[in-house]
């Protein structure tokens, strides 16, 4: 039988607003309810659970610090360590100072960190676009990410591997998400390739429904947000009409030999 290493949570996009009744992309209901029944479901999982991966979007549009005061109070209900990147609705430098508490002089201008549990890396890459570049929803890695991940990838490292980011990295081919997507994901799948053989999967939010792309031997896993769910197809150029208030999350378990990713989705 394997070696059972860890099983980890991936959610992402939360878009906790100050304003509970706050709506948009279509919605006609607000984030908060589905996102209190996904906290809930999460918690009352029967099997242990090591970590939680939050793939970014942990607001929604933050213009004051009461936003990720707010975000705080309410994910701090999750009872696993929980390990965040931001997304392309998050302030990085307000996500840092008022939700993650990191001192005012270790703020970075990117959130890229990693860490490791029970001899698994993971490394998590901050994909947001400064709003000074560029005003729009598209991610990238700047050069100097790409340098900092190419130095965490040794070439004796024998370690099983998990990335996680906001952005998807490769097109899906849907035109709609295409127009969103990680603008150098082509690099970032190249510098991935020094790691192919142990990296378990990349694990990122963003499009708010579930799709595996595999691409040279590497497999690239989305989440459902917590808020709603969006519906493609390969070559659409819409989404199917109909915004899914269903809040859903990855369960992830990685062992010496298998890597299980298994949907949920949750009934309200």
């Amino acid at each position: 039988m394997p070696n059972h290493l860890l099983t980890f949570v991936h959610m992402s996009d939360t878009h906790i607003h100050i304003d509970p009744d706050h709506t948009e992309f279509h919605t006609d209901f607000s984030s908060r309810y589905p996102v209190q029944q996904l906290i809930e479901t999460i918690n009352a999982l029967p099997m242990p659970v090591d970590f939680i991966l939050h793939t970014g979007d942990v607001t929604h549009h933050p213009d004051a610090a009461e936003h990720y005061q707010l975000a705080r109070d309410i994910l701090s209900q999750l009872e696993k360590p929980v390990y965040y990147v931001p997304g392309n609705h998050d302030n990085v430098a307000m996500m840092q100072r008022h939700f993650l508490n990191i001192p005012e002089d270790k703020i970075k201008p990117h959130y890229d960190h990693q860490f490791e549990v029970n001899g698994v890396q993971v490394i998590m890459l901050d994909s947001h676009i400064s709003p000074e570049k560029v005003n729009n929803h598209n991610g990238i890695l700047e050069d100097e990410q790409l340098e900092w991940l190419s130095a965490q990838l040794l070439p004796d490292d024998t370690r099983p591997l998990v990335v996680g980011l906001h952005h998807h990295a490769l097109p899906l081919h849907a035109s709609w998400l295409d127009r969103l997507v990680l603008v150098n994901g082509e690099a970032l799948h190249e510098r991935l390739l020094a790691a192919r053989d142990r990296l378990r999967g990349v694990f990122y939010g963003h499009i708010h429904e579930s799709v595996v792309t595999v691409r040279d031997g590497i497999s690239y896993y989305s989440v459902q947000s917590g808020w709603f769910q969006t519906r493609s197809w390969y070559g659409g150029d819409t989404p199917t009409r109909g915004y899914l208030q269903t809040p859903g999350f990855n369960l992830v378990t990685i062992t010496d030999q298998d890597t299980f990713v298994r949907f949920r989705r949750i009934s309200l």
